[in-house]
């Protein structure tokens, strides 16, 4: 089945639901560049206006996760997939939410004067990039899965986020690892700095293959 073909089996109102969808992830692809250069610019200068920044996304995201449940609870989409979209969009709003907790939370461990450099900052510091770059690609990929021509290449698409996936955890492992290895030198602010950070990238690029499964049972739902 071709996507055109799968075009025309939704109504109006579910066509309108894929593209408020596709605006929840551009939000999203921006908070993620944004989170990209707070953690490698010089000196973390500026990390204030982008934290602002952050927080207008935030709230871009909050009105349009509310215009959407409207829309799908208003009889705009087909019974069988309510759920389901309406998962999508909590989902899609959490994603942006996890990162302006950790926007506050760089900008708040900023401010704290240590006395020593902690041991491992640069490889832990390296570590959340990584993580990062692969929440930018798992986005990318949910983009181009709404942009897909046909369901199998959706279905490609999916298992392309599941590999990005099982890359970022193996990340998130190795940098844990290092993190329990630099704890005995390092002040107790910086290990719970960490730790919540890597929790948090995990759990947006676990967010983005949640999103991914949704999506491919709203779009299989649809097809049959």
């Amino acid at each position: 089945m071709t996507f055109t073909r799968f075009k025309e089996l939704l109504v109006i109102g579910e066509r309108k639901t894929f593209r408020e969808m596709a605006e929840m992830i551009v939000i999203a692809r921006k908070a993620n560049a944004i989170m990209i250069e707070m953690l490698t610019q010089p000196k973390r200068n500026g990390l204030a206006l982008k934290v602002q920044q952050i927080k207008l996304l935030e709230k871009s995201s909050d009105e349009l996760a509310f215009k959407f449940k409207a829309h799908i609870t208003n009889g705009a989409v087909s019974p069988t997939i309510i759920d389901n979209m309406l998962s999508c969009v909590e989902v899609a709003d959490s994603l942006i939410d996890d990162y302006y907790v950790a926007s506050r939370e760089l900008w708040r461990m900023a401010n704290v004067e240590f006395d020593i450099d902690s041991e491992g900052r640069v490889e832990l510091d390296s570590a959340l990039v990584m993580m990062l770059e692969n929440a930018s690609y798992a986005i990318s990929i949910l983009e181009r899965l709404l942009a897909a021509t046909d369901v199998p290449e959706i279905m490609e698409r999916r298992q392309e986020i599941e590999r990005v996936e099982e890359e970022t955890d193996d990340v998130k492992d190795n940098a844990f690892d290092k993190l329990y290895a630099f704890a005995p030198t390092m002040h107790y602010l910086r290990f719970n700095h960490y730790l919540e950070l890597l929790h948090i990238f995990d759990n947006i690029v676990d967010g983005c293959e949640d999103l991914a499964d949704l999506l491919v049972s709203v779009i299989t739902s649809i097809s049959r």
